[in-house]
């Protein structure tokens, strides 16, 4: 809890600094390391009374790598880096910081009243050790600095890379599911719920096994915001939302209980995910980005399949389910699937993987006020080898 504490003032003393105001009277008592001068490395902020700390603040930019890297080299004592009022950027730049933060087994942290959204999601999500008090946000990706293959590149990159990073595949379902033009902020709640935090040996949680082989109830629905496009109708009470108010943070719980000085080691890197669990994350997402616009949708589709596919029990180029997808999408261009996650079952051999499950399905056409509901089966053999691109797919309605 003291350690929390001095994080959370010890940025909040930055911002400070970096906004050029002095501290109130009340503050006059504050530690002497927020009146010290920091090293500056582009975006990144280095305390010298403060050695195991980073400070990154601002937005993910084009030399970020180069500055965190030379302080790093400078600073060989840093073990947190401190992600202050950070809404992201280029989306390959976040990338690239993320990996690096994890492959040096750096601790991420965002304090109260502070926030991380977009890119600078990638890079918490990479901490060894993390720990968000502050708003973490997400969405879809849009890189306007990368077009086609490009862009796409960096799609692949998130289906394969956070799983890496013990990141749940309901969360990657929300990241996929929010339109870029949106924000998801996850609440308390979800942070708990989500095993967002991980610290000391808590691993990132995904859904537990219910007694008794029963499907879990959909998510408390909290208030939506207006979205910028054709709504369903509105009995859509089988679906959790696409995407929450705000929380209120004077009624919300304070989240998971302090665990003692988290931050102030580096911990032996947390087993890695096998390639079951890695198919299970990817196919998901996969099924849960479809829930975006027409466009976004697409998008991520191109990605997500091979050249030639076994699609349908029948062998069909890419270019064909391309096609049967862009008609789906604009037959019901508003669209909610859910995955239920007690349904996966993966199988792996040579790095190809089959996985099984089950997934809710809510679409509609206002402008043909026409609405479908259901329960779909899918199986997608997914090749490792080649990120985790579909070579196999099949479904079928269960149930309406």
């Amino acid at each position: 809890m003291m350690l929390k504490r001095k994080l959370t003032t010890l940025a909040m003393g930055l911002a400070l600094t970096l906004t050029g105001l002095s501290m109130a009277p009340a503050q006059a008592q504050a530690p002497a390391q927020q009146k010290e001068e920091p090293e500056r490395y582009g975006p990144f902020f280095y305390l010298p009374s403060e050695p195991n700390l980073l400070i990154y603040v601002g937005a993910v930019s084009a030399n970020d790598l180069l500055h965190m890297k030379k302080a790093l080299r400078e600073h060989p004592t840093i073990s947190t880096l401190i992600l202050q009022n950070n809404g992201g950027g280029l989306v390959h730049i976040g990338l690239v910081v993320a990996e690096e933060v994890y492959e040096r087994g750096l601790n991420t942290y965002i304090p109260k009243d502070s926030y991380c959204a977009s890119a600078c999601a990638f890079v918490f999500f990479a901490g060894r050790q993390r720990l968000a008090e502050g708003r973490l946000g997400v969405h879809q990706i849009t890189a306007p600095e990368m077009t086609g293959e490009q862009a796409q590149f960096g799609v692949s990159d998130i289906v394969t890379t956070l799983p890496k990073y013990g990141v749940s595949a309901d969360v990657l379902g929300i990241m996929f599911s929010t339109p870029s033009k949106e924000m998801y902020f996850f609440s308390p709640q979800e942070i708990i719920k989500y095993g967002i935090n991980r610290t000391g040996n808590v691993k990132t949680a995904a859904n537990e096994p219910q007694q008794g082989g029963q499907r879990p109830a959909p998510a408390p629905t909290p208030a939506a915001a207006p979205a910028p496009q054709a709504q369903g109708p509105a009995d859509d009470t089988r679906l959790p939302p696409r995407k929450p108010a705000a929380p209120d943070a004077a009624s919300a719980p304070s989240g998971p209980p302090p665990v003692a000085n988290p931050y102030m080691t580096k911990d032996p890197a947390p087993a890695p995910l096998s390639d079951e669990q890695r198919a299970i994350n990817a196919a998901t997402l996969m099924i849960q980005a479809g829930s975006g616009t027409n466009d976004e949708a697409m998008n991520f589709t191109r990605e997500f399949y091979a050249d030639t596919v076994d699609y349908f029990k029948k062998s069909r180029p890419k270019s064909e389910i391309l096609a049967d997808k862009k008609a789906y999408f604009a037959r019901w261009p508003v669209r909610r699937f859910v995955v239920d996650q007690n349904s996966l079952r993966a199988k792996c051999q040579d790095q190809m993987c089959m996985v099984k499950g089950l997934y809710d399905f809510k679409v509609s056409s206002p402008e043909r006020g026409k609405t479908a509901t259901g329960t779909s089966n899918f199986t997608y053999v997914l090749d490792l080898r080649n990120r985790y691109r579909i070579v196999m797919e099949d479904s079928e309605v269960v149930s309406r």
